[in-house]
């Protein structure tokens, strides 16, 4: 901002929950071209422990360009990865006003407006699979090999990262989730972004509808069912309710309105098992980071509570009831 002077940082707080990053809210004022001016911002920095290990470069380069794409995204800033300037690497973004979720939309929110939401989340959903990534520059994701890498590389990290983060301990669940997704792979139809994340939580929305997505830290190349299958998981829904939003039929038969393209089943089933072993994973890896002394959130010594709900729908899913 090189003609600005007088900058101040007013307001600044720190907002809870997205434990994988530090994410504060602040309003920025100066004076340009004789004019007071202001902009309402959100910083986001890594933490010293948490859930999730990714790059601040990664993360504000896609927002930035899902964000040109036309998505409902908040416009990606600056970024600053001299660890002298914070301590640690940040990024600076646009700040959006409305309201967000644990997981799933309150049962209070009127029928309408989760139904509204329902379909606006698919639509974005849709409009990620049908970007160009290539063209958008996002080719430094990791562009699979064929449409089985896919599969083969997300069972592989997230097993990985079990086997680093489960501190001895042993959990013959995610041990026969794992051993499962090594021995039933799958075969994307196409490749496409894929969120990572993509589910009732991470969106900001209003009494008019959706407004924006955020936390696009996981964000890679890979099977767009990948997505599908993390937002309708029952771990973040309500009853039958996928996404907290609409009956799990009804959304898959949305889904396939809008996308034009069916949903292989099979495919659904793998990612939906190796979600429900992915968020056990996240969750081993931030309780070893608190009692390793990484973080300090005091969150972390709570998610081992999360565990059953997520090893009944693995056992669910692997049909071992």
């Amino acid at each position: 901002m090189p003609h600005a002077e007088g900058l101040q940082v007013l307001g600044l707080k720190r907002i809870s929950g997205g434990s994988s990053r530090e994410t504060y809210s602040f309003d920025l004022e100066w004076r340009e071209g004789g004019e007071t001016r202001s902009r309402p911002l959100i910083g986001r920095r890594d933490p010293t422990g948490g859930l999730l290990k990714s790059e601040r470069e990664r993360e504000f380069r896609v927002i930035e360009a899902m964000h040109r794409a036309g998505l409902r995204v908040p416009e990606a800033l600056f970024l600053e990865l001299d660890h002298s300037v914070l301590d640690r690497p940040f990024f600076v973004m646009h700040r959006t006003a409305g309201r967000t979720s644990n997981g799933a939309v309150p049962a209070s929110e009127p029928a309408q407006l989760r139904e509204k939401l329902a379909h606006q989340f698919l639509d974005e959903l849709v409009r990620i699979q049908s970007l160009d990534y290539r063209a958008l520059g996002l080719a430094f994701l990791g562009e699979p090999r064929d449409l089985a890498e896919p599969a083969r590389v997300q069972s592989a990290h997230w097993t990985e990262i079990y086997h680093r983060d489960r501190m001895g301990e042993h959990y013959p669940l995610l041990d026969a989730a794992f051993a499962w997704l090594a021995a039933n792979p799958v075969v994307a139809d196409r490749i496409t972004v894929v969120h990572g994340d993509f589910r009732s939580g991470n969106y900001l929305y209003d009494d008019e509808g959706l407004i924006a997505l955020l936390d696009w830290e996981m964000a890679h190349l890979g099977d767009p069912i990948e997505d599908l299958a993390w937002a309708a998981m029952r771990f973040w829904g309500r009853e039958e309710l996928a996404a907290g939003l609409m009956e799990r039929e009804a959304f898959y038969r949305l889904y396939e309105q809008k996308s034009g393209h069916p949903i292989d089943r099979a495919r659904l089933r793998f990612y939906q098992i190796l979600g429900d072993a992915k968020m056990a994973v996240i969750c081993l890896t931030g309780i070893r980071d608190f009692i390793e002394g990484r973080t300090t959130d005091s969150v972390m010594p709570f998610l081992k509570i999360l565990l059953p709900a997520l090893f009944q729908d693995l056992a669910a899913q692997l049909r071992l009831v």
